[in-house]
């Protein structure tokens, strides 16, 4: 999954909802190991299976989406009210978990149903939107997460650093703005500059933890990157970065490491770890070109596919922890470790080991960042519109059954103690189960 130096973002995980559509995903005997599951579990114990108990249903429009926070559900509901040509008025609405109650509403700005993403904050909820016009921006508005406030909107995407309190945009060159990419920091609350810092190129910023953030800089001779503190913009430590004649392809951290992929004038690739903290180069290495399309955090380590298979690499040190051949690509999803293998399908594995762990059965499973809270598994027989649920959790070896309802479900999502789905009708339900 590549990061063009220019995006403030993580590897985008969180668009992987199409992964689960495609055909020859999925073994045959999903529905039967799942349903073997289910009675293995009810003939080893007294105790019945977790028991679903809808909670509520409401209109959800298809094209809408959804994503679970912690103990909230937001969901984006189309306005009556739009705004320009190349603009849409779109509402975000929150709701508690388990029950489902409606909190709030507010107004943000998008050209797209789905969010680009939802990010919490010390009493803020920023949502980021997509608007085409002249040139391609991601606005992002805060909403007061008690009351649904609207804050402030600025039209570019902002991250939010782990101090809660602090956001950091990404120096491009934006239609308006000036000649010179310039990275910033914003105060949440409020939305206004703490800091701006100019550069000679285009620029990314990402926050690491210690409430800091890290800026690389392209440029023909290489790079340049700069540990800030998030809050002052004072500058902690700089150094070069990368080979000299080489152009970066992608940035990643894991941890307390910056990893940074490039590519030389002869189109050789490669990636070079450095601390966060000093800038001090950590280890290098060779890198093919599908190597970098799915190069990717995984748990604490990073996976990146080898000349067979799939490594998992310690970012630290740069040596390889594990290697699986059952595999030709690992990322996280929820938390869940997963392994996709063609034409086999997914199953979930062993952060520690690569070790297979269990089938990810189901055509109707979601492989979408929407939650913290692990990967449900839809199952259905054919001609039978029941579906089997079961909840795979983090760091746990089997999944959890659910139960069963009797009518399709899809699209569903994981809360601590909730499971919403889409349902025939276009409604969006939400069950507890114990």
């Amino acid at each position: 999954m590549v990061i063009d130096l220019g995006l403030d973002r993580e590897p985008p995980v969180a668009r992987l909802r199409d992964w689960g559509r495609r055909p020859g995903h999925w073994r045959p005997v999903a529905l039967a190991l799942v349903a073997a599951l289910l009675l293995a579990v009810t003939a080893s114990s007294p105790a019945p299976a977790p028991h679903l108990t809808l909670a509520t249903s409401f209109a959800l429009d298809r094209r809408t989406d959804f994503v679970v926070i912690g103990d909230r559900l937001y969901v984006s509901v189309a306005s009556d009210r739009t705004g320009t040509p190349d603009e849409q008025r779109w509402l975000l609405s929150a709701y508690e978990l388990p029950s489902g109650r409606p909190l709030w509403t507010a107004p943000y700005p998008s050209s797209v149903e789905q969010f680009v993403d939802v990010q919490p904050a010390d009493g803020v909820v920023l949502v980021t939107g997509l608007v085409a016009g002249d040139g391609i921006s991601t606005p992002t508005t805060a909403v007061d997460a008690a009351s649904g406030r609207l804050l402030w909107t600025l039209p570019t995407r902002v991250a939010v650093a782990d101090d809660g309190r602090t956001g950091v945009i990404g120096g491009l060159l934006r239609p308006g703005e000036p000649a010179a990419p310039t990275v910033r920091a914003v105060d949440l609350a409020t939305g206004r500059d703490l800091w701006r810092a100019s550069y000679p190129a285009p620029t990314m910023v990402r926050p690491v933890p210690g409430a800091r953030a890290v800026t690389v800089t392209g440029g023909d001779g290489g790079g340049r990157a700069e540990v800030r503190d998030i809050r002052t913009g004072a500058v902690l430590a700089s150094r070069a970065v990368l080979p000299p004649g080489t152009g970066p392809t992608l940035s990643v951290t894991v941890g307390d490491s910056l990893l940074l992929g490039y590519q030389d004038a002869e189109g050789a690739r490669g990636v070079a770890a450095y601390d966060t903290d000093t800038l001090e180069p950590r280890w290098q290495r060779v890198i093919t070109e599908e190597g970098v399309r799915l190069f990717s955090p995984c748990g604490s380590l990073v996976c990146t596919p080898g000349a067979v298979g799939v490594e998992a690499i310690d970012p630290t040190t740069g040596t390889l922890v594990w290697h699986t051949t059952e595999a030709d690509a690992v990322f996280d999803v929820g938390g869940v470790l997963v392994a996709d293998a063609q034409p086999a399908g997914l199953t979930a594995v062993d952060p520690a080991t690569g070790r297979t762990l269990f089938d990810i059965g189901g055509t109707e499973t979601v492989l979408d960042q929407r939650t913290e809270y692990g990967i449900v598994s839809v199952d259905r027989a054919v001609g039978d519109d029941r579906s089997w649920l079961s909840l795979a959790r983090p760091h746990t070896a089997a999944p959890r059954p659910l139960g069963v309802v009797p009518y399709r479900v899809w699209e569903c999502v994981a809360g601590e103690r909730s499971l919403v789905c889409r349902v025939p009708d276009d409604k969006l339900s939400i069950w507890t189960y114990r």
